[in-house]
């Protein structure tokens, strides 16, 4: 039998992402067509507009994979192939808002694999998701941002300026708040700048039960100073 050549196999390969990619946003575009969003709250709104202000000028170079070439379904393949990926990836990158939804929401997993200058690109189009649709929210970009593995957290967000930085604390916030006050399970991890200040009250960089403390004291203050409570109620 005779093989395939390497430059079929690489076609093969290429063809194989296309399908992929193609049957994931069909799927997303109908689930986001049946979906309802609720009317933005008004915390919501101020926090969109904010994000919206802070990442503005935030841009993603050229040859720098971003969504279909940082697939986790991408990750084993050869490197022509990724390179060809990234070449073809239709993602706007010089203007974040204009990722469609279902592109995002189709390759979540890509936040993993990506650069820092692409995570950090994309960082702001999955917040805006879980502020437009709580209910159907991208919302494992709360796990790359506070993920324990400290190495990889503080690579990925170092790229971030301090008006950014400030914006994407303050929604991680609110989303401890939420969970916090309605008795539901909540990320207890920490953004990358919220562990520095926890190391440099000398805790235990080990103590999970005195990071989960610390997570909870941040979302306890961030209610009292923006009258999350007063607002809820």
């Amino acid at each position: 039998m005779k093989l395939p050549s390497l430059e079929q196999c690489e076609k093969n390969e290429l063809a194989e992402h296309e399908e992929w990619v193609a049957h994931s946003l069909k799927s997303w575009r109908e689930e986001l067509a049946n979906y309802s969003p609720p009317d933005l709250s008004p915390r919501n709104r101020d926090l969109l507009m904010r994000l919206e202000e802070a990442f503005r000028k935030r841009t993603c170079p050229p040859r720098i994979n971003l969504l279909l070439g940082g697939l986790a379904e991408d990750d084993y393949r050869p490197p022509r192939v990724i390179e060809r990926i990234t070449a073809t990836d239709p993602t706007p990158r010089n203007y974040w808002p204009a990722i469609t939804p279902e592109l995002l929401y189709a390759c979540e997993d890509a936040l993993a694999y990506v650069e820092p200058v692409a995570f950090c690109y994309l960082v702001p189009a999955y917040l805006r998701q879980c502020l437009q649709n709580p209910g159907l929210g991208n919302h494992t970009v709360f796990y790359y941002l506070c993920s324990s593995d400290l190495t990889s957290s503080k690579r990925r967000v170092e790229p971030l300026t301090a008006a950014e930085r400030e914006i994407v604390t303050h929604i991680v916030n609110e989303r401890r708040c939420e969970q916090l006050f309605s008795e539901t399970l909540y990320d207890d991890g920490l953004l990358p700048w919220e562990y520095d200040c926890f190391l440099a009250e000398g805790r235990d960089p080990g103590d999970k039960y005195a990071i989960a403390e610390f997570a909870e004291m941040r979302a306890l203050a961030y209610a009292e100073e923006s009258g999350f409570l007063n607002e809820e109620s």
